[in-house]
């Protein structure tokens, strides 16, 4: 469901808050805003060394980088995070505590997921790339295959990305969308020609839905990047030149 959001403001850092966490909770995140974005910035909004923000190389695919608690063949050693150009992948899952698994967007989706059972979190970058490998069900299989997740137990936070006002696709993206979903007349309103303008938030909601996640735990910003210049970078509006928002999720130490 759409909600209000919170904008926060911590030593310069500004930053958009959903109300699907919080202290109590063990996670803390965020889904950030145009502006500084420093990894000391990020270090002290999470409230951990710089060295436990986590970021990687998104290649607008469907890879996910599960990270253990403790040194996995598929993660590093504890205490070490590897840069960005280290891993490219379009998703992180962890149930490491104190470290925050960040992703980049200035117009795609990003999804933030937790189960606050089995204490485990996953960030999601999502552009239609990625929406139509469907990244968003594959991560929550992953929770479910690595760490025993249960769907209806994941709570998700779906933040800011250019919305179905400003995102208008070509066949490219409409015909792979039109075969691989039966829906897909309810995430696309056709304009003229082989064009129409896309709803990947409406598109990624569906995908979760279908994974088993209960619609009433998914919180969507519902804030279009393109359309908000004082808020967001867009890619769309702005080009190469623009800048790009870090959101991120992570479990707290304790």
């Amino acid at each position: 469901m759409a909600v209000e959001f919170q904008i926060i403001e911590e030593e310069g850092h500004r930053a958009l808050d959903l109300p699907f966490s919080g202290p109590k909770t063990g996670v803390r995140h965020l889904f950030g805003l145009r502006g500084p974005r420093s990894v000391e910035l990020l270090a002290k909004h999470f409230g951990v060394r710089e060295t436990g923000i986590l970021s990687v190389r998104q290649v607008h695919g469907d890879s996910i980088w599960v990270i253990g608690a403790s040194g996995d063949t598929d993660g590093p050693d504890r205490g070490s995070v590897p840069s960005v150009q280290d891993r490219a992948c379009d998703a992180v899952v962890t149930n490491r505590s104190g470290l925050a698994i960040t992703v980049r967007t200035a117009d795609c989706l990003p999804i933030l997921i937790w189960d606050e059972n089995k204490k485990v979190v996953a960030a999601v970058h999502a552009g239609w790339r990625g929406s139509l490998k469907v990244i968003a069900s594959k991560t929550v299989l992953t929770m479910r295959n690595s760490f025993g997740c249960r769907s209806d137990d994941l709570r998700v936070g779906i933040g800011p990305a250019i919305g179905p006002c400003c995102y208008e696709v070509n066949g490219p993206v409409l015909g792979p969308l039109r075969k691989k979903f039966d829906y897909w007349k309810e995430v696309v309103r056709e304009t003229e020609g082989d064009k129409g303008m896309l709803d990947l938030a409406g598109l990624n909601l569906r995908q979760l839905i279908a994974s088993g996640v209960p619609s009433e735990r998914i919180t969507i910003a519902g804030a279009c990047t393109f359309c908000h210049p004082e808020r967001f970078y867009s890619y769309r509006r702005d080009g190469h030149s623009t800048g790009g928002m870090i959101n991120g999720i992570m479990i707290c130490n304790g």
